[in-house]
């Protein structure tokens, strides 16, 4: 039996090098780095708006957002429903406060597609029965209120991929584009993972689009919520999805 330390990698930072030895896959993947006073500075000097992680969390759980402030007087800070204006000369004392002595990254902003004014990603969903990697399906998530993460526990809801890119304004021939590009990029990423941590046989992959029709990669999570699948039009893929789930189980412990 495998144990869990061995197939699920909890640290978001070796999930991120587990991707980038991968040339095709980097453009996928918005600059990452460790957070660090200096990384911080040049991440605020170079992008409009960046995201603060830890590195080990979940949920959504402690992600802070900084907007630019489009007078240029300072930023805009979101956790979770809080917001708040701070001034350039007070930036990094907030965030390092909020960070404390915990690890955190530091990731560009991607101008996420939006939905009644809330922004949506998407979770692609591969698992490994056997040897090959295989493409169960994708869902989206929007986030609720002001809140700036989809998260189930955060709010956010289930939203059918295609129903929301057509709420977008997709045509049906962009929509069928986007899907087999998340698709190959999906199945890429997986290999490549898949090749750096040779246990690990599921993955949820959280995607972006952004308002260029870009596909974007925002994390890979080893141990993947599946529960927002039940609200799939196909009512068997949350079954199927569990059945193997339960298979790569049997080799694979839990604890």
């Amino acid at each position: 039996m495998i144990r869990k330390r061995q197939w699920h990698v909890r640290s978001k930072w070796k999930r991120h090098l587990g991707l980038i030895g991968q040339r095709k896959l980097r453009r996928h993947i918005p600059p990452t780095s460790l957070l660090s006073r200096k990384t911080l500075r040049a991440y605020l000097k170079r992008y409009s708006v960046v995201y603060v992680k830890p590195v080990y969390g979940s949920f959504g759980n402690h992600i802070m957002k900084l907007s630019r402030n489009v007078r240029g007087r300072g930023y805009v800070v979101r956790r979770e429903q809080r917001v708040q204006a701070v001034p350039v000369k007070r930036v990094e004392r907030v965030v390092f406060r909020h960070a404390r002595s915990r690890a955190f990254l530091i990731q560009k902003g991607i101008p996420l597609l939006h939905l009644g004014g809330h922004p949506v990603d998407y979770r692609l969903m591969l698992l490994k029965p056997f040897r090959d990697w295989r493409i169960m399906g994708v869902m989206g998530k929007v986030a609720s209120g002001a809140r700036i993460v989809t998260n189930y526990n955060h709010g956010g809801r289930a939203i059918r991929f295609r129903e929301s890119l057509r709420r977008a304004g997709f045509t049906a021939k962009q929509i069928d584009a986007v899907y087999a590009e998340m698709r190959r990029v999906g199945l890429l990423a997986a290999r490549q993972f898949g090749s750096r941590h040779k246990h690990c046989r599921r993955l949820g992959i959280d995607f972006a689009i952004d308002t260029n029709r870009r596909v974007w990669i925002i994390e890979v999570n080893t141990n993947p919520f599946y529960e927002l699948f039940r609200h799939h039009e196909d009512r068997s893929l949350y079954r199927r999805i569990h059945k193997i789930m339960r298979h790569i189980g049997k080799s694979q412990l839990n604890r």
